[in-house]
């Protein structure tokens, strides 16, 4: 009796599903019924996971508990794709979206500044500067990566005058 075994099945069961950090959720605007927000998720979120009401729990108890009805832009990590989407239902531990509309963004073209060593990079808050042999970011979180570009140069001793 040897059952045929769906590798899907097997790396859906294996695979937790990442919280939503409540620190990366920020209020856009609360009107008088409403509020929207704009959420960022975890680096091995997956649209799929947005499925599941209970990723919501630390947000639920935290400064944003959403509430039915609020709107809600969800942007991946690496920004390669955002979901809007409307609250159909809340409660302390849980959220569920009814049906969100998922938008992929083009891929990046132009290429982030680096050198033999250090290297610009989007960390999913901002730019920052990394360390090409152990990943280790050098510099805090900027806007844009000139910005951290310049922050780059500045790790390099300079002559004094």
């Amino acid at each position: 009796m040897n059952k045929a075994i769906d590798p899907a099945t097997l790396k859906s069961a294996s695979r937790q599903t990442p919280d939503i950090d409540p620190a990366r959720v920020q209020r856009q605007s609360a009107g008088q019924v409403w509020s929207e927000f704009l959420v960022r998720v975890p680096k091995d979120f997956v649209a799929d996971d947005l499925k599941e009401p209970s990723i919501w729990k630390k947000v639920q108890t935290g400064r944003f508990g959403l509430k039915k009805f609020d709107r809600l832009t969800i942007v991946a990590f690496d920004e390669s794709w955002v979901a809007e989407a409307l609250v159909a239902g809340a409660d302390a531990k849980s959220v569920t979206l009814a049906k969100p509309r998922l938008t992929t963004m083009p891929a990046r073209y132009d290429q982030l500044f680096q050198d033999e060593n250090y290297r610009v990079v989007f960390n999913g808050h901002g730019y920052v500067t990394e360390r090409k042999a152990d990943g280790h970011e050098m510099t805090q979180v900027t806007a844009n990566p000139d910005l951290a570009a310049r922050l780059l140069a500045q790790l390099y001793p300079t002559r004094a005058a």
